[in-house]
């Protein structure tokens, strides 16, 4: 996927006259010829960054000129005026000044002034985030989240119908209700980003958490992993409590409550959990607990052990810099892109990726590797390929019609749409809206393809073609991404004025060329479920690896 940081979308404007004249030295009247707009009212209406203003401002050509001060914070922002008949915007920055012109009645210039002032020396952006925010600005924060969503996302009412998704943010908006800080309102904003089903919008705030949670603030010491509605503990960094035992509970709340509340704040696409079983899986445990539900220095825990009665126990919280155990759950060789033959007449390719910056690093090219592969599976031939997509978050589009290519049985479609608020994109756009062609060295075997719920974005997309034409069975769990696609693309990335919490939104919509399906807001679903237990993963089995080639043997 590619991405991209677009401006926002009310700077367009319906006159030509565009550019901001800055007045930083000089005398105003030496300026060069000034941007000019039409009015035949004296009444103007002001949007300031977010805050619209009504009732404040008239053209007044008697004074020269006629100043606005924009109003606090002085940042880096957009300030629009709009007469009966005409608008013009300005992107100003602080301690700069901006002029232009206003014709009232096809006679009278008004010489106007945008003033903006210096932003303040003061609090670092860390310390800033933890000073609670006026209930008035958190607000005015969420009316900027909520209409760039409207205006920008193409997939916002995918899964979930129109009525349903406006009420739910109406629902949050009217929840900011008191001062919070940035860390408090970011919670609002992920629950917004969780309800709308979309695993590709985001937020960067929650990186620059966790660093602070690392620095400064102690966490649950225990790295669990979560199969199905149970959760195992794998690591525990004071040794008191056995490893391979279920935890039950914490502070008096079933693991099956907290996992249940956690999972309100994590994206993902349509009704899949299993991305967000691998997001917990993945060590955001400790941190997203303490984030969203709290915790003191103490917690109390229930846990049962293998074949033994429940046990009590209090453990202290501690900083991650104190952790000693963390349980590496990677299970692979660590090649990006590798092609290998486990047993006689089987063939196993894993691909990692698809992240064209990720490949170009390791000195990987991917078209390369899959024209030697093929060659290489050509030439041997053997009566099954195991392809080996877990983990895969995905990258460019075009690698999963490629890899598609190399087993397709005939030519065939890849995207029936691609589209963005504004405009579709057609075929000489996006050369996969065009019918797609087969390689020359298709492989003609058995295909069995190993997923996960980390298996998202552009692999979702090729697993579902690939499901859609018959082409492949599949092992393991449901795929993180959507059956029918997903809303990827560039991203548009923009800073809430308050709070400060940087909002990812991406900006396509991309609709799979499948067959219908049975449920819409589900993933690709594996012919055979194997989710590895917790005794698997403490002994570093692949148990979804086995159980295929065990399926193979017995054919």
């Amino acid at each position: 996927m590619k991405f991209s940081i677009d401006h926002p979308f009310w700077v367009r404007v319906s006159i030509a006259l565009f550019l901001p004249v800055m007045l930083q030295t000089g005398p105003l009247l030496a300026q060069p010829t000034l941007p000019l707009i039409k009015a035949n009212s004296t009444q103007v209406r002001i949007k300031d960054g977010y805050v619209i203003r009504e009732g404040i401002w008239t053209v007044s050509p008697q004074l020269k000129p006629d100043t606005y001060t924009a109003l606090e914070p002085f940042t880096n922002k957009t300030i629009t005026f709009y007469t009966d008949i005409d608008s013009i915007a300005f992107s100003v920055k602080p301690g700069h000044q901006y002029a232009f012109n206003i014709l009232l009645h096809g006679k009278d210039t008004c010489l106007t002034q945008i003033v903006v002032g210096n932003a303040p020396n003061g609090l670092t952006t860390t310390a800033q985030a933890e000073l609670p925010l006026p209930t008035e600005q958190l607000a005015m924060d969420f009316v900027v989240f909520r209409d760039y969503l409207k205006n920008e996302h193409p997939g916002l009412y995918r899964y979930q119908p129109k009525e349903k998704i406006d009420k739910l943010l109406d629902s949050c908006l009217l929840s900011i209700d008191r001062p919070l800080t940035s860390s408090e309102f970011a919670k609002k904003i992920l629950f917004s980003i969780s309800h709308i089903q979309d695993g590709h919008t985001g937020t960067t705030f929650t990186g620059a958490l966790v660093r602070r949670y690392q620095e400064s603030t102690k966490l649950f010491p225990i790295d669990l992993y979560f199969a199905g509605d149970k959760a195992f503990i794998v690591c525990s960094n004071s040794g008191q409590v056995e490893v391979g035992s279920e935890l039950l509970s914490i502070n008096n709340r079933s693991i099956t409550s907290i996992k249940h509340e956690l999972f309100s704040y994590l994206p993902s696409d349509g009704s899949i959990q299993t991305k967000k079983i691998h997001t917990l899986n993945n060590g955001a445990f400790p941190f997203l607990y303490k984030w969203i539900i709290g915790h003191g220095d103490s917690l109390a825990i229930d846990y049962k052990p293998s074949d033994q009665p429940v046990r009590s126990a209090t453990i202290g919280a501690e900083l991650v810099k104190n952790f000693t155990c963390t349980f590496d759950r990677r299970a692979s060789t660590g090649k990006l892109l590798d092609l290998s033959f486990p047993r006689p007449n089987v063939a196993l390719m894993t691909i990692t990726t698809f992240d064209e910056p990720r490949l170009s690093n390791a000195n990987l090219d991917f078209r390369a590797f899959l024209r030697s592969s093929f060659a290489e599976l050509n030439k041997t031939k053997p009566a099954t390929l195991i392809l080996a997509l877990r983990n895969n978050a995905g990258g460019l589009d075009e690698y999963g019609a490629l890899l598609y290519s190399y087993l397709a049985e005939g030519p065939f479609n890849y995207f029936t749409s691609v589209e963005s608020t504004h405009k579709k994109s057609t075929e000489a756009e996006n050369h996969l809206l065009k019918r797609q062609l087969v390689q020359e060295s298709t492989f003609k075997g058995d295909v069995y393809i190993l997923i996960n719920g980390l298996s998202f974005s552009t692999t979702a997309e090729f697993c579902a073609i690939t499901r859609s034409h018959g082409r492949a069975r599949f092992i393991g769990e449901e795929t993180g991404g959507g059956y029918y696609g997903n809303t990827s693309g560039q991203l548009l990335k923009i800073e809430l004025p308050h709070s400060k919490l940087n909002v990812l939104i991406p900006r396509f919509k991309y609709v799979n060329a499948v067959k219908p399906i049975l449920y819409p807001d589900r993933g690709i679903l594996p012919d055979y479920e194997i989710i590895p237990t917790v005794n698997d993963l403490l002994t570093k089995r692949d148990v979804q690896l086995q159980y295929c080639l065990d399926l193979l043997q017995k054919k």
